[in-house]
């Protein structure tokens, strides 16, 4: 069994959104570290960003539009291009609702996820969720994931550790990899 990395929403309209910009910057350095160890080391990245269409009921409910399918804004933000793995395109929060993810794991015989990206509270605890439900271990990378709110950032961590995963810092991740 291996582990696979799994960035999540990426994109120029979440990440250069004003008010979560600036913590973004400050975490890239580290994801792209991250992304290195795994291409050191030929383990599979996944990029799941959101392919929205106009009609989304969650733009509603968070009241603002955002990565809509084919604009600008639902790109991938440039500091993570050219990408070094397979992009997968999601509708809701998880990355495995309705995407290819799981059946691209099986596939790749991995047992492992460490997730990083955004929003911790929202994409990033819900997929992590899913993956403990599908018999995963997932482990978020610290300072690998962002939330506009640093208190729901922490909120999150601590609910994926006591329920449904493992928490991480980026200096643990190549001795966690050492034994693939």
């Amino acid at each position: 069994m291996s582990s696979a990395l799994v960035v999540i929403d990426l994109q120029k309209d979440l990440c250069y959104n004003p008010v979560r910009r600036a913590k973004v910057e400050a975490m890239v350095p580290n994801l792209l570290k991250a992304i290195d160890i795994f291409t050191s080391r030929n383990l599979p990245i996944y990029y799941v960003y959101f392919a929205l269409q106009p009609d989304d009921e969650q733009f509603a409910r968070f009241g603002e539009t955002y990565c809509l399918e084919g604009s600008e804004g639902a790109e991938f933000i440039p500091e993570v291009l050219p990408l070094r793995g397979q992009a997968i395109k999601k509708r809701k929060h998880s990355a495995f609702f309705e995407t290819e993810l799981d059946d691209l794991l099986h596939s790749r015989q991995v047992s492992t996820l460490y997730l990083t990206g955004l929003q911790t509270q929202i994409c990033i605890m819900t997929t992590a969720a899913d993956a403990s439900f599908r018999g995963y271990t997932a482990k978020i990378i610290e300072e690998c994931v962002v939330s506009t709110r640093d208190i729901s950032k922490q909120q999150a961590l601590d609910w994926i550790a006591k329920y449904v995963g493992e928490v991480i810092h980026l200096s643990q991740l190549e001795k966690d990899l050492f034994h693939e």
